[in-house]
């Protein structure tokens, strides 16, 4: 059986990957971080888009990245994108795959782009798409791990819910998978689940069947204190101290950054129902060549 830790497993890339711009090297590493904190600080100085609980019916120059785009038509795609302040939009991108396009090739994830649109209805009509930022995408089997990010927010996030704190959170996981340490992309994907759980509402406080728990198990999406460590069921049981790492997003030892994938996993697997990502379908695949 494929784990969690599979998915997002990260192996050193060739030297040719590690030499080029933008990779894994120390000056990569550093270019991709300043180009998140750009991102993120234009995020900071974009007004206020909604008055009074109204949809805006055209919105330009929005700050977003587009999650998946699929043709439509000969010449035209559908895109799921997240944004700064709208949260998850759909879009149809008219003539998007035209020769003439200026938005032919843009719409790709994991580019930072500005996107203007019209239109008050679920689908709304992209009419404009500009590059900015100069954020590198994740590169070789980290690109994996990317579309894992996307997938979640794909499945986990309903549209037009703008949820303060989403973007940023989508950004900074980006960045940490320039890291060179597969611990250190490990970690990003960590923090980048467990904010993704806690900014959909799904991160109560941990409810405790004892003062002073012996174990901890995940039970219908959240952590239940057992008062021995044991379970009558078939769910495992996980250590105090690895629980109160998680919760203090300190994930700098091997063990509770371990954990920490076991119980986001289950965590997550609880919103996501039957139908699996696809992202962790494909890996197993490729595992099995």
């Amino acid at each position: 059986m494929t784990t969690h830790g599979e998915l997002e497993r990260v192996e050193p890339q060739a030297e040719a990957e590690r030499g080029r711009p933008g990779g894994r090297t120390i000056a990569g590493v550093i270019s991709r971080a300043a180009a998140a904190e750009r991102i993120l600080h234009a995020m900071e100085l974009l007004p206020d888009a909604r008055r009074r609980g109204v949809e805006p019916k055209r919105v330009s120059d929005e700050l977003g990245f587009v999650l998946h785009a699929r043709p439509w038509s000969e010449t035209s795609l559908l895109v799921d994108a997240v944004t700064a302040r709208f949260g998850r939009i759909f879009l149809i991108a008219r003539g998007a795959q035209r020769p003439s396009s200026q938005m032919r090739g843009l719409l790709t994830p994991f580019h930072p782009l500005r996107l203007s649109w019209f239109g008050r209805n679920e689908a709304k009509v992209l009419a404009r798409a500009e590059w900015m930022g100069d954020l590198t995408p994740p590169a070789g089997e980290a690109l994996l791990s990317g579309f894992y990010v996307n997938e979640l927010l794909l499945r986990l996030t309903v549209r037009e819910d703008p949820i303060e704190g989403l973007l940023p959170a989508y950004v900074m996981a980006l960045a940490g998978l320039s890291a060179e340490a597969s611990a250190d992309r490990q970690r990003a994907l960590r923090r980048f689940e467990a904010e993704l759980l806690r900014l959909s509402g799904w991160w109560p406080p941990a409810t405790t069947g004892a003062p002073d728990p012996a174990g901890w198990v995940v039970r219908d999406g959240t952590l239940v204190g057992l008062a021995h460590a044991s379970s009558e069921g078939v769910e495992p049981v996980y250590a105090p101290e690895d629980v109160e790492a998680l919760l203090r997003l300190d994930f700098s030892s091997v063990r509770p950054l371990r954990t920490a994938r076991d119980i986001l996993r289950e965590m997550i697997n609880r919103h996501l129902g039957s139908k699996p990502l696809r992202s962790r379908r494909v890996l197993a695949e490729l595992n099995r060549l």
